[in-house]
């Protein structure tokens, strides 16, 4: 059995060695963490990863897209209209007592605290802020496609171009077996590369197939793959999708139509890193990620 992992988008600085061993750390972390490195071996045997972030390269394009792009550089200043008026009550005279009151002095810990905190809070607003302008756009596909055209460019390619599709297509195939079972993990638009993936190859045995922050549930997403969007046949066991609210590209789970399916996918929302919600740190090292991905070889389907 292969353990097929597919990478999202941002990866064309990486090189194939770096990516997988970048994800074997943080596997490693997510098992150490989990008490449950005696794991580590059978996943290092059994580790695919189909490597496409040198292709973008070869177009000569990059991803923009990031949680401040879309942020305004100021924002507006809104004067109060009535301002409130302070009343100040009579001074009381009373016998004057001397005492000592020294001015608190900020320590270390505070001082890393609030820059901490301040840091936090500005991580989440952004974060708050692109997610809901994504539901939005969710509602407005050729304005979406328009977004995805101009900062998702990996993305754009990948839904419009057949070259680039065959060419991912080919990588990801050479390390399936067509007739052993295969577990398939996916995140960002590698879930997207995955599900087109799994539609047209029929034949494939798929124990398991588990997407982490996947943006499948936006319809510029669905209106570029093949349709009517449906279960794969090739997947014989769960499907189960990793999604967090805090994460712009997968706000909401996959479970309304057109994800109505019977059997349904497996939705499980956790929280991720709160500076970089959607990267795949906050995903692989999770302990319910790690205990589905180690389920599917401790219970094979």
């Amino acid at each position: 059995m292969n353990i097929v992992f597919i990478h999202g988008m941002n990866q064309q600085r990486q090189t194939a060695q770096s990516i997988e061993q970048h994800w074997l750390n943080l596997l490693e972390q997510g098992l150490s963490n989990t008490q449950q490195l005696n794991f580590l071996p059978y996943l290092k045997q059994h580790f695919r990863m189909p490597f496409y972030g040198d292709l973008l390269s070869r177009h000569h394009l990059e991803n923009t897209l990031s949680a401040s792009t879309l942020m305004p550089q100021s924002w507006p200043h809104f004067p109060f209209i009535h301002p409130a008026k302070i009343e100040t009550e009579p001074a009381k005279h009373q016998e004057h007592q001397p005492e000592s009151n020294p001015l608190p002095e900020m320590q270390m810990n505070d001082e890393y605290s609030f820059s901490h905190e301040l840091h936090t809070l500005s991580a989440l607003s952004k974060d708050y802020a692109l997610r809901d302008f994504a539901l939005l756009m969710n509602y407005f596909p050729k304005l979406h496609a328009t977004l995805l055209h101009k900062f998702l460019v990996e993305t754009y390619l990948y839904l419009s171009n057949p070259h680039f599709i065959r060419t991912v297509h080919m990588r990801i195939h050479e390390q399936l077996h067509t007739s052993k079972p295969n577990v398939l993990v996916a995140h960002s638009l590698g879930s997207v590369i995955a599900y087109h993936f799994l539609l047209l190859h029929p034949e494939l045995n798929i124990s398991s197939f588990i997407t982490l922050g996947s943006p499948l549930a936006f319809r510029v997403i669905q209106g570029h793959l093949p349709q009517p969007i449906q279960r794969p046949t090739s997947i014989k066991g769960d499907w189960i999708n990793f999604y967090s609210h805090d994460d712009f590209l997968t706000a909401f789970p996959l479970q309304n139509a057109p994800f109505d399916f019977s059997p349904e996918i497996i939705n499980h929302q956790i929280r991720t890193s709160i500076d970089r919600p959607h990267d795949i740190d906050g995903y692989l090292k999770h302990p319910e990620v790690i205990q589905a991905i180690v389920n599917t070889f401790k219970n094979p389907a």
